[in-house]
């Protein structure tokens, strides 16, 4: 696509991005991001930004310590060549990278925040742990070869520090022994051997070979003889440990050479990352937010990113039933402004920005966005303004499509006025043959009405404020600028009679038209004020929707937090209730064993067991709608749904739930309304559930929760073809046993049923047979 970048300042807005970046590649990819006019892509990565805006702002933005660039490195190991230590200890830098995102996104997941349209990039990055494990036993954090990276390198390490020694020893006695003929009491290195510092006049009787002078040829450098052939033996050993040390790298990098595809994978998806995130940031400081992409134009409060936060004024940038804009009005009043902001945040979006506008902001996609914008007079070419514009005007003319916008700055400006408007309108006309929006900022009268006589263009202008002679850089569609000329010199100090003299010769030369325009201006006016009153009292409306569900949500979440945090503590309860039931049973077994039966003993034992019997908690009604028979109703006790079958008496009803029917008073059932009629459908095949298990344990359930799991369980069991299931009840009461016997009798999907034998459970376990 076409897109006019530096006219738009875009460039300016990459610089601005690139600062975010983490990584130097990233650094780089960001400064050449081009617009792009394919919808779903563009949707896709305005997502992913917004995901990782959140994350920005619920945690932080995704780790990139340590992403170096490695692209050199995967060059050179793609063909074998030797890396260096610093090159393996970039990979293994990249790793600890992977570890460090491994973490964050486990901290992503723990918060419960979505990043769906980052998930695959994350997925995506290859764990080379097995690599850097590789090169962390051969190369230590500092960058040194270990002495055990082979056996052989260990043993000339070994034979190297005993020659190292053997030399010290013997300098350290020649320190004392020769002390008298050398200038000072030290060893020191010169061409990659041990010499000592001989007085010059003792060089001809000091055995050595002499590698160096001082420059005051005082003193001269000597290898002393004893140590020569043990230098030599040393230099030989560091050749070989040279040697041995570029043949474990060179094994080393053949391990890397396996992994060059996961590297560059990973690097690139970093890369991605890094720009991802850099959007987002830069989102976040610069408060914007993702519009919807649709079929119209309507941009709430978009403000221009380029212009200090605190200063920039936003506006509604907003194409109702038209497809063009004209806007007029004086110099330095925001028109150029209002211009650029609309290109600029098109340019944006079709780069995978967020932008800065409010939410419920709406745009398009362009297929081209052009513009002809600024005096770009050219001396050297001997270029007019007038000329400069229409050269550009002819280059957006030559390549306009369906589909485009087209921003147009002070249109035939530069000539005649009279010939300029003509120009002006001629273009617009042409410009209007091809589906393509347009805003377009102009001096000229003439094109108001050319504004007004078209079905598809409307007239605007930004404010001005007539009191501090200052421009609001307020967008006003619908209303078209005025010079406001003689208003500005009456307030500057012009003289009365001039300024009288002036508006008389003005009403002189008004023509019909003209005091036709001036009426619809002040109509249109009006109808702007009533206009944003309206949008103002909708946007009311929607923000109390907004914060009255948002009410609804925290209130919802708090209540199932209670239940929650209510049937862990009942749990608790419960099972300190079932240890006291045991126990009471265990002292009544233990009191009907005994000789002596006494009453008081008894009575006892039926008080205590009274106070095992805990509380439910208390629902409330949120509707009083009197019960009918037939009518869908919530049972407030069980927290389910249900149909009533019939009115009993003291206001009790009987409702079906399922399989089950249970009885409840009026004040435990919530109407919710009528039953829904059932289409007659053809019948599906169920699909099977995977891994159903063929035992269903119900200990500590409620006896009506109890049978409410197992009728599921059947169901599951009837989908997979079972032929035969156990139901782990335990032994208890009995109350389950019983209640799962009565239901396997009334199913007619269970062919029968037994007790469980001795290596099944016994007599807590029922086995049902399905037929």
């Amino acid at each position: 696509m076409i897109a006019d970048i530096k006219k738009l300042e875009f460039d300016k807005i990459k610089e601005i991005l690139s600062s975010y970046t983490g990584t130097d590649i990233g650094h780089e990819d960001v400064l050449n991001i081009q617009p792009i006019n394919h919808k779903e892509t563009i949707e896709k990565n305005l997502l992913e930004v917004e995901q990782a805006k959140i994350m920005i702002l619920r945690l932080d933005r995704t780790p990139l310590t340590g992403v170096l660039d490695i692209r050199s490195v995967i060059k050179k190991a793609r063909i074998q060549s030797v890396l260096s230590i610093d090159e393996f200890m970039k990979i293994v830098s990249h790793q600890e990278a992977i570890a460090r995102t491994d973490q964050y996104i486990k901290k992503i997941q723990n918060l419960d925040i979505d990043y769906s349209a980052l998930e695959s990039y994350y997925h995506g990055i290859v764990n080379l742990s097995s690599l850097k494990k590789q090169i962390d036993s051969v190369i230590d954090n500092k960058g040194d070869i270990y002495d055990n990276a082979s056996s052989k390198l260990s043993r000339l390490r070994n034979q190297m520090k005993t020659t190292e020694d053997k030399i010290d020893q013997k300098m350290a006695s020649l320190l004392k022994s020769e002390a008298n003929k050398l200038t000072d009491s030290i060893i020191t290195i010169r061409n990659n051997r041990l010499v000592l510092p001989v007085k010059s006049e003792f060089k001809n009787s000091f055995k050595g070979m002499i590698h160096d002078q001082s420059a005051s040829k005082e003193t001269v450098f000597i290898e002393p003889m004893a140590c020569f052939t043990l230098n030599n033996e040393l230099q030989n050993l560091m050749l070989e440990e040279e040697a041995e040390i570029e043949r474990i790298l060179r094994e080393l990098t053949v391990y890397v050479t396996e992994h060059v595809e996961d590297l560059t994978n990973n690097l690139n998806i970093f890369t991605y990352l890094d720009i991802v995130f850099s959007k987002a940031k830069f989102a976040c400081d610069y408060n914007m937010t993702r519009p919807t992409i649709g079929n119209k134009i309507k941009l709430i409060n978009a403000r221009h990113p380029l212009i200090d936060p605190k200063e920039v004024v936003g506006n509604n940038i907003i194409f109702r039933d038209y497809h063009h804009i004209i806007i007029t009005g004086p110099n330095t009043g925001g028109k150029t402004v209002a211009l650029k902001t609309l290109g600029l945040l098109s340019i944006m979006v079709q780069s995978g920005m967020l932008i800065p506008v409010n939410e419920q902001s709406e745009t398009m996609i362009f297929a081209n966005i052009f513009s002809d914008i600024g005096d770009e007079q050219s001396i050297e070419q001997s270029l007019s303004t007038f000329s400069s514009h229409i050269g550009n005007i002819i280059r957006i003319l030559n390549a306009l499509e369906d589909h485009s916008l087209v921003l147009l700055d002070e249109i035939g400006s530069g000539t005649d006025p009279k010939e300029g408007a003509s120009l002006a309108i001629s273009i617009m006309d042409y410009i209007r043959r091809k589906s393509i929006y347009s805003m377009v900022t102009t001096h000229y009268p003439e094109l108001k009405t050319y504004a007004y006589n078209q079905d598809d263009i409307i007239n605007a202008s930004v404010e001005f404020d007539i009191e501090s002679l200052k421009p609001t850089y307020k967008l006003k569609v619908g209303v078209p600028g005025q010079s406001n000329a003689i208003s500005i010199a009456r307030r500057l100090g012009l003289d009365e009679s001039i300024c009288l003299d002036a508006e008389k010769v003005s009403i002189s030369f008004d023509t019909d038209v003209t005091k036709l325009i001036q009426k619809l201006e002040k109509q249109s006016i009006h109808l702007e004020d009533q206009i944003n009153d309206y949008h103002d009292k909708i946007q009311s409306l929607e923000n109390q929707e907004l914060r009255l569900k948002a009410d609804k949500e925290k209130q919802i979440q708090e209540h199932n937090r209670l239940i929650a945090q209510y049937e862990k503590d009942n749990l608790i309860k419960q099972k300190e209730a079932l240890k006291e039931v045991e126990q009471l049973i265990e002292e009544l077994d233990e009191l009907k064993s005994q000789a002596s039966f006494k009453e008081h003993k008894l009575a006892d034992i039926k008080h205590r067991s009274k106070n095992v019997i805990k509380t439910q908690p208390t629902y409330q009604k949120s509707t009083d709608k009197k019960i009918k028979v037939g009518d869908q109703v919530k049972v407030l006790t069980y927290q389910r749904n249900g149909i009533v079958n019939k009115k009993l008496k003291n206001h009790e009803f009987e409702v079906q739930m399922g399989v089950l029917t249970v009885t409840a008073k009026e004040k435990e059932l919530e109407y919710i309304g009528k039953p829904k009629k059932e289409k007659i459908q053809y019948k599906t095949t169920p699909k099977p559930i995977k891994n159903v298990k063929i035992e269903l344990d119900l200990h500590g359930k409620r006896y009506l929760e109890a049978m409410e799991e197992l009728d599921k369980f059947v169901d599951d069991c009837l989908l997979n073809n079972l032929e035969f299931a156990y139901i782990i009840h335990g032994i208890g009461t009995m109350a389950l046993k019983k209640g799962v016997e009565k239901y396997a009798k009334k199913n007619p999907q269970i062919k029968n049923f037994r007790t469980g034998g001795e290596s099944e459970g016994g007599n807590g376990v029922t086995v049902i047979y399905f037929k």
